[in-house]
């Protein structure tokens, strides 16, 4: 080996390990981006509002939500969290939250849904709630699980991406109340919301049973 190969060994490695130390600092300081939050905190909001008002204002509300500890959600977090916020301005309000935990497979499983286990699971664990609130879709159930859910005491609310089939529960009075992203298109002209409940006027809709029957099939 001459001189020429043992000095420019070095120098290559040093250069390498420069180029990497350079790589590492912009991949650790790169910046997420941020996520608007505002549409998620007027989604809780209001449907904390509109829970309470189906139920009155006192009893207790049960929240079924996603388990999010091994996935960080924020905007499920701030759903959340606006939704308790929204909740505790009425004193005689008392909400739980129930995280559903869910493997790879189930959540395939289920689409997005949840599991009609876990969801009979939560009315016997809370049968003396005023209202139950899915942040979550409804689950898909057998014909005879029905004739349970009419049984049921508390009021049903269902805050998710709309389905074909929410239409027929609201019909049946089986789901009290579905609040949904806006079917239609934003209008062209429409301004930037500057308040929670225009966020949520702009990017959600609620759908109670009476006006089921205009949803699309």
């Amino acid at each position: 080996m001459n001189k020429k190969t043992i000095f420019s060994t070095p120098r290559l490695l040093l250069g390498v390990l420069a180029i990497l130390s350079v790589s590492s600092l912009l991949l650790f300081t790169r910046r997420e981006p941020k996520i608007q939050l505002n549409p998620y905190q007027a989604l809780g909001m209001v449907a904390a509002e509109e829970t309470i008002k189906l139920m009155g204002d006192q009893g207790q509300i049960v929240v079924a939500s996603q388990d999010s500890r091994e996935f960080e959600m924020p905007a499920l977090a701030a759903q959340l969290k606006a939704f308790q916020t929204a909740a505790r301005k009425k004193a005689k309000v008392r909400v739980e939250v129930e995280k559903i935990t869910m493997d790879a497979m189930t959540m395939m499983a289920a689409g997005g849904r949840m599991p009609a286990e876990k969801f009979f699971e939560m009315f016997q664990k809370h049968p003396k709630a005023g209202a139950i609130v899915l942040f979550m879709g409804f689950p898909l159930l057998r014909d005879r699980d029905f004739d349970a859910l009419k049984q049921r005491v508390p009021r049903l609310v269902v805050v998710a991406g709309y389905r074909d089939d929410y239409q027929q529960l609201l019909e049946r009075r089986l789901i009290d109340l579905v609040i949904v992203p806006r079917l239609d298109a934003l209008p062209e002209t429409a301004r930037k919301p500057q308040t929670l409940r225009e966020w949520f006027d702009q990017e959600y809709v609620i759908i109670a049973p009476e006006k089921a029957s205009a949803l699309p099939r």
